[in-house]
């Protein structure tokens, strides 16, 4: 039988004897977005909760409830679509941290799906390691995929890579039969790997740039016994980099901080 480690189905002495055992929590971002019309809007939130509840089992982690909202402006043309400022998510996800380090938390796993939340997500790590004495690593985890799965799947939006774990959490959400307009894969390709480069880039405005029906991608293949070895083999291979990142940053921060 696998650990509970969601926060909330703990209680008080289960959780103080959890984090004197390992400060470390891990903590899921994701959105609330379309993703076509065979895809809920909980999408993203669906597939890193699924991530970061087994990441965190891996590492022996707190899994921490932040908000299945993201920072998603380029989605609101899809109505529906919930987006919150940069800066409120920061200060949420800043405040969530401040009480845990306050509970003695010295490490911080994010592990996002959304890319609107990046930067938001990279700056509140950058100002809690220099604000306390704590260690974050920061986990892409549709990146990762993408790395791990990509051939198979190739780049999507609401495409194989997102049906999978929309399949583990409930296979009534997915709606394949209605998966008949894919934006096109020549464009959308295009306009998703030029967003995605690190030397030059485009910063999107709307969706509707890259997937003019709002996804793309293809959809054959889902299965619930694939979908559960996408879930093993994707959190296996972020537990194992993540327990890398770790101790390196142990060897690396020798200094007084």
């Amino acid at each position: 039988m696998e650990q509970e480690v969601k926060l909330v189905n703990l209680t008080h002495p289960e959780v103080v004897e959890r984090l004197q055992r390992n400060p470390m929590v891990v903590l899921p971002a994701g959105s609330v977005e379309q993703h076509g019309r065979h895809l809920p809007f909980g999408t993203d939130t669906f597939a890193v909760e699924l991530v970061a509840e087994k990441v965190a089992q891996g590492l022996d982690a707190l899994l921490i409830p932040v908000t299945p909202l993201g920072v998603t402006p380029f989605h609101m043309s899809f109505t529906g679509t919930i987006s919150l400022t940069p800066q409120t998510y920061m200060t949420l996800l800043s405040e969530v941290c401040e009480s845990m380090i306050k509970h003695g938390v010295r490490n911080f796993v994010f592990v996002n799906w959304h890319e609107g939340n990046n930067a938001p997500i990279d700056l509140v790590a950058s100002k809690l390691q220099l604000d306390h004495p704590v260690n974050c690593v920061v986990v892409q985890a549709a990146y990762v995929a993408k790395a791990l799965y990509g051939q198979e799947v190739g780049l999507t939006h609401g495409g194989l890579l997102e049906i999978l774990p929309v399949l583990l959490h409930n296979p009534d959400l997915v709606k394949l039969e209605l998966a008949t307009d894919p934006s096109d894969p020549s464009q959308a390709g295009k306009m998703d790997t030029l967003r995605r480069q690190h030397d030059i880039y485009t910063i999107v405005n709307d969706v509707r740039e890259i997937s003019p029906t709002g996804w793309h991608g293809v959809v054959e293949g889902a299965s619930v016994e694939r979908a559960q070895a996408f879930l093993e083999g994707l959190s296996d291979h972020i537990v194992a980099r993540v327990k890398e990142a770790f101790e390196a940053l142990e060897a690396a921060r020798t200094y007084n901080r």
